[in-house]
């Protein structure tokens, strides 16, 4: 075993002498999975690619912050989890070998027959990919248009109609962000929002002369442009939010049986629609958070960037249980998941996670630092305890 593994090292590297190369040759003879794995550790953008993803889990920081989570009766599992941690974050190219080598789930030993199977069609962990900038934008006034990264502008400066066309026949627009998916629109009057997976966004193609109203499902980002004569309402089912001016993120999926609305800058207000209340006023640094069954609305002091981390690239997490966590992951990276025990839900994790890495690679930083396991099972991934 031990000299396959230098072998294949010293083919990763290049100095393979010629009689090395001959016994690499004879050890894959016969094994199409082996004869794979040598095509790929000599394509050095795939070994790069792997290399670089080894490279994102930085045990440092997200072992360090997961270290502060307050599920108290999982702290005995985290003292054996932090061992194995620092095993792990001594990271050399012999075992990024075998992480390259049995990721394909092949046998080291050269004198093993018993290879695993490989079906071509089967999603692996590693095949599932983040999330990516695009959206479906649909009108009253025309045909529904797929839009990728290079449409962010021009939906910002679209073709607008007629300054002087009648307020009721203003064409509205609706901007449908999927699963896996995010998006960034600016609107008629220089607002910008920022939807994440599985968001819409509904408003006019040119807002009234008297105020700007909008629509907005699952979540959003605003930086709203003041306009003292024309008040920006955002409305969500549950209730409507008036700006000030200011920016701030809603959060309000139909899965979630909370409505967070954040403020981190200028000054907002809301009204429940679905229960008669009384305006309550926001500022930086403070979250409502709306109970959709009960008429109350609970304020808390938060950190904005932290709600707002997906904006910039990362998944945050302050005592976030794994329940939670998973909805948000299963949206960004459009996979369907389940428990297999209902009692992992309830696991509480604080870190963050990096948002464009890879599937595998985002679960990795959980799975080390909560004794978990992550495995496709069918077309899904199972959740369940570290054997």
């Amino acid at each position: 075993m031990e000299s396959i593994q230098r072998l294949l090292y010293r083919y990763i590297i290049g100095k393979c002498t010629p009689a090395e190369l001959d016994c690499l040759r004879k050890w894959a003879e016969g094994s199409p999975e082996r004869q794979a794995l040598l095509r790929r550790l000599s394509d050095e953008d795939y070994v790069t690619r792997q290399f670089t993803r080894r490279e994102l889990v930085r045990i440092d920081r997200p072992m360090a912050d997961m270290s502060r989570r307050i599920s108290a009766s999982r702290r005995r599992m985290w003292a054996k989890v932090s061992s194995v941690a620092a095993a792990i974050a001594v990271v050399v190219v012999m075992g990024f070998t075998l992480y390259v080598y049995n990721a394909g789930g092949i046998s080291l030993s050269p004198e093993s027959s018993a290879i695993a199977a490989v079906e071509p069609d089967s999603v692996r962990l590693e095949d599932i990919l983040p999330g990516s900038t695009k959206a479906r934008l649909t009108s009253t006034s025309g045909p529904a248009v797929t839009l990728q990264a290079e449409d962010t502008s021009r939906v910002g400066n679209r073709i607008i109609l007629s300054q002087n066309c009648p307020v009721d026949r203003i064409p509205e627009l609706c901007l449908d962000v999927p699963r896996g998916g995010e998006f960034k629109v600016m609107l008629e009057d220089s607002t910008e929002v920022w939807l994440n997976s599985e968001s819409t966004l509904r408003y006019p193609e040119v807002f009234s002369p008297n105020e700007r109203r909008v629509q907005v499902t699952g979540e959003a980002y605003f930086a709203v442009k003041h306009d003292a004569s024309r008040p920006f309402y955002v409305e969500t089912p549950e209730q409507t939010i008036r700006v000030y001016g200011t920016s701030f993120n809603v959060r309000a999926y139909a899965d979630d049986p909370m409505v967070y609305t954040t403020l981190e800058e200028g000054s907002i207000s809301l009204t429940r629609r679905d229960f008669h209340s009384g305006e309550v006023m926001l500022s930086p640094g403070h979250q409502a958070v709306l109970d959709r069954n009960n008429p109350r609305v609970e304020m808390k002091v938060v950190d904005p960037s932290v709600i707002t981390g997906w904006r910039h690239g990362r998944f945050v997490f302050e005592e976030q249980p794994l329940s939670s966590i998973m909805r948000d992951l299963s949206r960004w990276y459009d996979v369907d998941y389940e428990f297999d025990d209902p009692a992992l839900e309830k696991i509480v994790f604080m870190g963050s996670i990096p948002r464009y890495a890879d599937f595998a690679t985002a679960i990795s930083i959980i799975e080390k630092s909560g004794g978990l396991k992550f495995v496709m099972q069918g077309d899904r991934v199972l959740i369940r305890r570290e054997p």
